[in-house]
């Protein structure tokens, strides 16, 4: 595939068993993160060079542009330096991202979403990390190495983060009027394999890093975690229009081209820069 996604990364051997690199600054979030699910799918550079941030490009590695899914489980989630939070201790997240790269070749991601129930951390998210956070009925399930993540977006509170959260807590929530928006899902189900001997592997799992469009400047957060032990994966069950949403229409129309797992790890997330 061709396109203006930069020079192409060929995947040759066996994957690197490495970690996303050392913080440069003070952790602002640490999670756990577990039963993680990525799926990935080749694209054009060219077709999914208008969603990333300014500054920034779509990866291309092993000769295309990557959009995924990742889905996964969030728990211990804390904000150094104090405890783990109770309002934030576990969640599920239900992301569409873009492998991206920027002019220092920082590999990240960028989110079209990442859909979640806490209200909380959309609200922190969309504040201060410049984030697409977006609410959604978000929940997950694993039996042995069975794993399914499950998101259905209420539209209204998506829109209004804000008014969910004050709606939520005052237990009142009844929606608009009698018309309601497209409930844009995700549903996904696969079942974990042996370990995944791929070169490409780490390539779509070990990102720099996240980059994202905070007020007027792109930023880059920098992520961290040790080696990741990624098995292959068997996709069971994978539907929804939430990629119709966000930019990438028919994505889960085809098999993706890479199907991931990763049972658990502690995932840091610190200041990188300003971008652009």
């Amino acid at each position: 595939m061709g396109g203006q996604g930069g020079a192409a990364r060929t995947v040759t051997g066996a994957p690197a068993d490495r970690a996303a690199g050392p913080l440069r600054h003070r952790p602002v979030t640490v999670h756990a993160w577990e039963d993680v699910v990525f799926l990935h799918w080749r694209r054009d550079p060219e077709a999914l060079a208008g969603l990333v941030p300014r500054g920034t490009r779509p990866d291309v590695v092993d000769g295309s542009a990557w959009v995924g899914l990742s889905a996964y489980v969030f728990r211990d989630t804390r904000v150094p330096p104090f405890p783990p939070s109770g309002r934030l201790g576990s969640m599920t997240e239900v992301t569409i991202e873009v492998l991206t790269v920027d002019d220092r070749d920082r590999h990240g991601v960028a989110y079209r979403t990442i859909d979640t129930a806490n209200v909380p951390a959309i609200v922190a998210a969309h504040a201060l990390l410049g984030v697409p956070y977006t609410f959604a009925h978000a929940r997950s399930r694993r039996r042995g190495d069975s794993i399914a993540h499950r998101s259905v977006r209420r539209p209204n509170r998506a829109v209004h983060p804000f008014r969910a959260a004050r709606a939520v807590r005052l237990g009142s929530w009844t929606g608009t009027g009698g018309t309601a928006r497209p409930r844009h899902a995700a549903s996904v189900r696969v079942v974990a394999g042996e370990s995944a001997t791929s070169a490409l592997a780490p390539e779509l799992t070990t990102r720099a890093g996240i980059h994202a469009r905070h007020l007027a400047q792109t930023v880059f957060w920098q992520r961290q975690h040790p080696p990741l032990a990624v098995r292959s994966a068997r996709v069971e069950r994978l539907e929804g229009d939430l990629p119709d949403a966000v930019g990438v229409p028919g994505l889960f129309d085809r098999a993706p081209d890479s199907a991931l797992v990763v049972d658990a790890t502690t995932v840091r997330y610190a200041w990188g820069e300003v971008v652009r």
